[in-house]
């Protein structure tokens, strides 16, 4: 009788502890069905270059008609209570980030405490439906209703599509994930065309997309608003973050055609302006991306006897101080306010004569 009872303790509280929430491991060293097989979360789902992949999903798209993806998200017999479309967690943010837990520094959010910083910007979840230069008329603050996070609040499916439907073409970032992976990776983000209260459409991820939400933010001179100019599809050949000038190398004036991404070439715009910049306007992304050292050494070029304002990224996750940027968590966290490269005189000497 005392085993039996003390063998149904231990199952009790076997089932009470596989109630909780769990991290993702590696493999299935849990024992939960969750989480099965490595390649229930890092599936590939990728666009093949030369034999290389150069686009990773992970679970979030790429199915065929036998896929067994679903899964790995999705629960139907363990959903959580409460929750929406058989998710682990109540809300869509706390699913997301049972892979997306940034409270080690290996996730969007929590990278920079982690390291011990406090964010001095950031996109927050679940808690605001404001949104900053949201009004097209005066450019000021404005009130909207989202649908990724709790009662009507920003949430991360407000941006992203989860199955990866309907997302922007794909872009070099900085952004490096895991320790092995090299900067400079391929993907769409899996941002939307057309986010939680957009009334556009942007195909590729620039001055629209941002705009999409932040409405009053991309108009100059209308109705009293008065922000900075920005090259939107307004422009002929515009300027998007795979295409914008960049200098040709450090110590230089010279631009050429590229990415922003991968690089810290594309932030400083000589003066006078070169023939490809010509009338063209900067991007969103040029002012506010990943904090970073760039451009302020030497006007209008990245000085060659400043080797700390090139791009260096070794690490992930921000792990190593010396590198530049240190973290690539934009547009999630900042230790910049307003989600700036740069601040107060660095950042317009970047483009502009002291």
């Amino acid at each position: 009788m005392h085993l039996r009872l003390r063998g149904a303790f231990i199952l009790i509280a076997f089932a009470g502890a596989m109630s909780l929430a769990v991290p993702a491991y590696a493999y299935n060293e849990t024992g939960d069905p969750r989480y099965t097989a490595c390649v229930d979360c890092h599936g590939v789902a990728s666009v093949s270059v030369n034999g290389t992949d150069t686009e990773r999903q992970g679970p979030h798209g790429g199915y065929i008609a036998t896929s067994r993806k679903c899964k790995a998200c999705h629960y139907v017999h363990s959903a959580a209570g409460g929750g929406r479309s058989l998710l682990p967690e109540v809300t869509i943010t706390e699913a997301c980030e049972i892979c997306h837990d940034g409270t080690g520094g290996s996730g969007v959010y929590g990278v920079l405490i982690a390291r011990g910083l406090t964010p001095a910007a950031l996109h927050r979840v679940d808690t605001t439906r404001a949104v900053p230069g949201g009004d097209p008329v005066t450019g000021g603050t404005t009130q909207t209703v989202f649908v990724g996070g709790v009662g009507g609040t920003l949430g991360c499916i407000d941006c992203h599509s989860p199955h990866n439907a309907s997302t922007v073409a794909s872009f070099t970032g900085d952004r490096r994930r895991i320790a092995t992976d090299t900067a400079g990776v391929v993907s769409n983000r899996l941002l939307k065309r057309r986010p939680t209260s957009s009334d556009v459409t942007a195909s590729v991820y620039g001055s629209n997309w941002c705009g999409a939400c932040h409405k009053g933010r991309i108009k100059f001179g209308s109705a009293g608003v008065v922000n900075h100019p920005s090259d939107t599809t307004a422009t002929p050949g515009y300027f998007h973050y795979a295409a914008v000038q960049v200098l040709t190398t450090v110590g230089v004036s010279t631009t050429t055609s590229g990415t922003l991404g991968a690089n810290n070439f594309g932030y400083v715009l000589p003066d006078p302006r070169t023939v490809g910049q010509g009338a063209h306007r900067p991007i969103c992304q040029q002012c506010h991306e990943d904090a970073r050292n760039v451009g302020d050494k030497v006007f209008g070029q990245i000085s060659s006897g400043t080797p700390t304002e090139t791009f260096v990224v070794t690490t992930n996750d921000g792990k190593q101080p010396g590198d530049n940027p240190r973290f690539q968590t934009f547009p999630h966290e900042s230790p910049n306010s307003a989600l700036l490269v740069e601040t107060d005189d660095d950042l317009c000497t970047n483009c502009h004569t002291p």
